[in-house]
């Protein structure tokens, strides 16, 4: 899990989960970002309990900063994704960078960006300006210097929505969401651009929480045919596939929030996300039951783990 919370500091209980190895980080939103000498100094008691726990390792300090309209912290990139686009890859590269090496002065060391989205007109992502672009060629390109900036900054990347949300109408933090377009179109369109990013050896990938119908009958989160067969089977992504918000009215569509997400993790999921503080220890107890009991198979947990683990312990390089 990574943990969020409402409140600026830390909360006590988090501080607890982290040194107990429950929780490999947490998630900041705004309201835990008033400045960055307060984010810093959170960032420095999360890292001290996760440096305490049997597994030690440093802890993901994860937030969004795409540009324009989703940024958690002042600063780069100021511009939105489709304004960046029309800079060319150079200039999003060095944006990317100056956004990087102010998330580290922030503490962050992950970044839930770049959308790697292909647009369409009439999409809630071409309508706040979160997708580089309709062409999957140039997308694609963005994508790579985008995720390239972040790097070379010592930040790790996240290409999202898997596998693309850029034909949805609805956006899943909000309401379900069907991505009703042909198989063919996915494949040759919307996977381009993740294609182009796992080349790039970014280090994770956030699956969609919508429906495609022409790849499975169930959200994209809880679907084997989608994270174990597209994404690890056909693009050959080896790194952390984490869940979208899993407090949102698209995942409780599919049912309680503890069984959909050992759904989730057997669907090829391995790290989860939440917008709110509770989730984080249901999601947490559901996961360690499930595995218990033989609902999750241990070796499939155990391969989640040591690629958590060695995303974690990669943090500390970059």
């Amino acid at each position: 899990m990574l943990c969020s919370y409402p409140e600026v500091d830390v909360p006590v209980e988090l501080l607890a989960r982290l040194r107990q190895g429950k929780a490999a980080g947490v998630l900041w939103y705004g309201e835990n970002l008033p400045d960055a000498a307060t984010a810093a100094r959170n960032a420095a008691a999360i890292q001290q309990a996760a440096g305490g726990a049997a597994n030690a390792a440093p802890a993901i300090v994860a937030t969004d900063q795409e540009g324009g309209g989703v940024r958690r912290i002042p600063g780069p990139p100021e511009a939105s994704a489709q304004a960046l686009a029309t800079q060319g890859t150079a200039a999003i590269r060095d944006q990317a960078r100056a956004a990087a090496v102010a998330l580290r002065q922030w503490g962050i060391n992950v970044n839930l960006a770049p959308v790697a989205d292909v647009g369409r007109t009439g999409s809630f992502l071409m309508a706040q300006e979160r997708s580089f672009g309709t062409n999957p060629v140039t997308v694609g390109a963005d994508v790579v210097a985008f995720v390239a900036g972040l790097q070379d900054g010592g930040v790790a990347a996240t290409l999202k929505h898997f596998p693309g949300l850029g034909a949805a109408v609805t956006n899943t933090d909000l309401a379900s969401s069907v991505v009703d377009i042909p198989a063919d179109i996915l494949r040759s369109i919307d996977l381009a651009p993740f294609a182009a990013g796992i080349g790039a050896r970014t280090d994770i990938v956030m699956v969609s929480s919508a429906k495609y119908p022409a790849l499975d009958s169930v959200p994209a989160v809880v679907s084997r045919a989608i994270v174990r067969d597209v994404l690890r089977g056909q693009l050959g992504f080896n790194g952390v596939i984490i869940s979208d918000a899993f407090d949102t009215d698209a995942v409780a569509a599919v049912g309680p929030i503890a069984a959909t997400a050992v759904a989730a993790a057997n669907a090829g999921v391995d790290l989860f996300i939440s917008r709110q503080a509770p989730p984080c220890t249901q999601i947490q107890a559901a996961l360690a039951n499930a595995i218990t009991e033989g609902r999750i198979p241990r070796a499939d947990a155990e391969a989640a783990y040591t690629r958590v683990m060695q995303l974690r312990s990669g943090l500390a390089s970059k």
